[in-house]
């Protein structure tokens, strides 16, 4: 009996050891930051008791003993409670823990809707909400010291654009976040973080200083519980046509998935293919080829949807994976197909030596583009060691037809298809403190472009290869960083252009050419920490050599320093200074044989010849940011020297003018000011945007073999005041002036274009349910010397919103205009167009969020 005893005793105690394991794991918030302190207990499952009890390290790791079956419970103050399930196989658990956003709200709201924490300015969104919003922009566009583009969807933060965009913490849109900006439902978000200095590679935190601000979307609680879907769906009637808009947002968050797609067609000329734009492509390895041939089209965004005579369809599907605490892969596919159409009456007046040439156009333009971007990324993001690979696809088909009637008359049609393939692999290791990377990027593009114009011909092919490749160095001593980066760049250039229906007494109609460059580079760069003071030295030394088929080789070396020095004053005011001597590249865009015929007018002529031009640059940049009284100001200074060996030169012959370079000496000098302010007003219940930007330019061009200075001067002042201070009631109203003035001294004349455009739009609540909205522009455009035309648009749109329907009635541009004019400068000529516009429009929308 005793035997039996113990054999059950032995029995009963083997069995809990088995039962009995440890769980580690890592505690961060939504953001992907650590939280320590945070308490780690497992809990009987039944009788609800401890068992153990931990806390996380500074890094937000722990380990603690742990019973299958039991409770994994973590906690931390301002944060909601979290609870696992205890299994055998339980792997290293990465936990992300949610904020209290009751307690958020309690804390903020009785001081201000902004809470800060380290670099991390936390801005609580539902308190700048206004009904009628529906999206992230919507909303965004009020907070103080944000900018949101309104065709595509950027986010400019402090006058700048910003450096990287999330969705809990997940990077799940890459550059292409328009569509969340322009498609996520506002009342579905929490808070919205700007992380400033955000360096998005953990590897560099302590090796780089970060300017760049980035922002993490918080949603709430429901929003992660669930698919968030909103259909949005409208007819109508304008322009003798009938009128149409479709839009579905279903957007799924997980733990460790995220997926967001969307579908959106209309043609009632909104804009919804430049949501798809690229806007963080600043580190990719982009094609050095430019287009050679482009129809002169009428501007679709003179006046945004007033202007556009579309029918767009665009598909986005986006998912990330986060396969563990370090790694996600994300699989990205979009579709848009796209058909515009423009009229427009235009007078080109061209300043020549031979005195002022003169033609009156009608030009009917269509274009119609398909683009299929596909592309999937692997990171791995360890605070000792990074690794991403992305390979994508981008192919593009456009055909564009211009038929133009009046002084010359021309009918042109163009097939401008580019496809591109690029693929990207960085490899980042930290060892105590040295660093080192690998990085590799690849791109081959492809341009088979044909153009006809009348009986002419053109047809273009353009092959182009590249890859860069580089290995990096960082070593930390105390408070000096010092880098060191190596690498080969090579690329070639594949040119065959066959053109038909000049006279070869011009110059050479067909031919073929191949272009290679070889660069080995290196670019030491030393960063010193003295207290507030970041300095920085860099230069870029290479090696370069250059092969064009139909000349000799050329070898080079070139070396381009820069220098910058950061003070941060205080926590909110920030100068920097800095200074450089740049040598450009080789333009491989001037080596070709041939004629080109760009459009009906335009013959491009290629030049041989590999001397470059040298910049020298300072600037000067002030910011300031003081996010709990809703003020940020950012002013930046550039000043520019350049010494180009080559001069733009225009030669009329016939009724075309030939555009090539020629070998005259050019000395540029140019001035570049931009100054942002943004103040939040609790007095109005607003806010407060100016923007101010200033360009001028003193050039040289040879026309008809005689050079001739250049000088342009283009100035751009705007002021946006947005006002809650009447109840229920909401006003906006912005100015905005411009001013383009070009100088021809040698011909004894210059042309000065100004505009001024107002813009009021006020939103009234009627009841808790009904509102109504107005919108009134009025534009003061300068055509010519002395001679402005005026236009007045008026919108007017009721809006009902039930539980989960809205449906809003819209009549549009009531006072029926059917025309724009305006005037443009541009080099060494000025135009005066009276575009089509949208006329007066009829739609009514059902808005569905279930």
């Amino acid at each position: 009996m005793k035997k039996l005893i113990t054999l059950i005793l032995i029995a009963f105690f083997v069995q809990t050891i088995q039962a009995q394991g440890v769980v580690k794991g890592v505690v961060t918030d939504m953001g992907g930051h650590p939280v320590s302190a945070a308490i780690v207990k497992t809990i009987d499952a039944d009788t609800k008791k401890t068992l153990t009890f931990g806390q996380t390290d500074n890094k937000g790791t722990f380990t603690i003993k742990a019973k299958e079956g039991s409770i994994l419970r973590i906690s931390a103050m301002n944060y909601q409670k979290q609870d696992l399930k205890v299994t055998s196989d339980m792997s290293v658990q990465h936990i992300m823990l949610e904020e209290d956003v009751k307690m958020l709200a309690e804390i903020t709201v009785k001081a201000k809707p902004v809470r800060i924490k380290g670099d991390t300015i936390q801005y609580l969104f539902t308190t700048y909400a206004k009904p009628g919003d529906r999206t992230l922009g919507d909303v965004l566009a009020r907070v103080p010291g944000f900018e949101v583009n309104k065709d595509n969807g950027q986010i400019i933060y402090e006058g700048k654009s910003i450096s990287n965009f999330y969705i809990e913490g997940m990077d799940m849109l890459g550059g292409k976040y328009g569509v969340a900006t322009k498609s996520l439902p506002q009342n579905d978000v929490a808070t919205v973080e700007v992380m400033k200095h955000h360096q998005p590679i953990r590897v560099l935190d302590d090796f780089t200083y970060s300017d760049d601000d980035a922002i993490n979307i918080r949603m709430k609680k429901g929003a992660k519980a669930r698919w968030v879907t909103t259909f949005n769906s409208g007819t109508g009637y304008g322009n003798r046509t009938a009128l149409w808009n479709f839009e579905s947002f279903a957007l799924r968050l997980k733990q460790n998935w995220q997926t967001m797609i969307t579908y959106k067609t209309n043609n009632t000329g909104k804009d919804i293919i430049h949501e798809m734009d690229d806007l963080l492509s600043l580190f990719d390895l982009n094609s050095r080829v430019s287009n050679q041939i482009s129809l002169p089209s009428p501007p679709s965004t003179t006046l945004a949807l007033r202007s556009l005579f579309n029918r767009s369809h665009a598909l986005s599907i986006n998912t990330t994976n986060r396969i563990n605490e370090n790694s996600q892969i994300n699989y990205k596919l979009t579709y848009t197909n796209d058909r515009q159409e423009g009229n427009s009456e235009r007078r080109t007046e061209y300043y020549t030596t031979q005195g002022s040439r003169v033609i009156d156009n009608h030009k009917h333009y269509v274009e119609h583009t398909n683009d299929l971007y596909a592309k999937i990324k692997y990171e791995n993001n360890a605070h000792s060691q990074y690794l991403k690979n992305e390979l994508s696809g981008d192919f593009k088909w456009a055909k564009q037809s211009l038929a133009e009637q009046g002084s010359h008359p021309h009918d042109m049609k163009a097939r401008l298809p580019i496809f591109t393939i690029k693929d990207n692999l960085t490899i980042m290791r930290k060892y105590g403190n040295r660093l080192f990377s690998f990085e590799s990027r690849n791109l081959m593009e492809v341009r088979p472009n044909h153009l006809v114009v009348d009986s002419i011909r053109q047809d273009i092919n353009q092959h182009f290869y590249e890859t860069d490749n580089k290995l990096s160095g960082s070593f930390k001593l105390g408070k000096l960083v010092l880098t060191s980066t190596a690498g080969i760049d090579a690329a070639q250039y594949v040119f065959t252009s066959n053109l038909v229906g000049i006279p070869d007494t011009i110059g050479m109609l067909a031919g073929k050419s191949n272009f290679a460059i070889f660069k080995a580079y290196a670019s030491p760069n030393m960063e010193y920490r003295l207290g507030d003071f970041i300095f920085t030295l860099s230069s870029d030394l290479s090696f370069n050599r250059y092969k064009y088929s139909l000349d000799k080789a050329f070898t080079r070396c070139l070396f381009s320093p820069y220098i910058r020095v950061r003070w941060n004053a205080t926590p909110r005011w920030s100068f920097t200074m800095s200074g450089s001597l740049n040598s450009s590249d080789v333009d491989i865009n001037q080596f070709y044989p041939t004629l080109i015929l760009a459009d009906y007018e335009y013959i491009n002529q290629g030049m041989t010849d590999y001397r470059i031009a040298r910049t020298k640059n300072a600037a000067l940049t002030i910011k300031y940011n003081n996010a709990l009284h809703g003020t940020s100001f950012y002013l930046t200074v550039n000043r520019m020297f350049t010494n180009s060996p080559y001069t733009h030169s225009q030669t009329y012959l016939g009724n075309y003018i030939i555009q090539k370079l020629v070998s005259q000496t050019t000395r540029d000098n140019s001035w570049r000011i931009n100054l942002m302010g943004s103040q939040g007003i609790e007095l109005i219940k607003g806010k407060l945007n100016i923007r101010a930007m200033y360009n001028a330019l003193n050039s040289e061009i040879v026309q008809n073999d005689v050079l001739m200075p250049w000088n342009t001067k283009m100035v751009s002042l705007s002021a946006d005041v947005m006002t809650g201070l009447i109840k229920n009631v909401d006003i906006d109203y912005k100015l905005t002036y411009r001013l383009n003035n070009m100088q021809m001294p040698a011909l004894g004349t210059s042309s000065t274009l100004n505009s001024w455009k107002h813009e009021a739009s006020t939103r009234v609540s009627l009841t808790k349910a009904l509102s109504m909205s107005s919108q009134v522009e009025y534009y003061h455009n300068q055509i010519a010397a002395h001679q402005f035309k005026d236009i007045f648009f008026m919108d007017y749109s009721v809006r009902y919103a039930l539980r989960k329907f809205d449906l809003t009635l819209m009549l549009s541009n009531i006072l029926n205009k059917k025309h724009y004019d305006y005037g443009v400068n541009g080099t060494m000529v000025s135009s005066y167009s009276t575009q089509e516009i949208r006329g007066r429009e009829i739609m009514f929308s059902i808005y569905y969020k279930p």
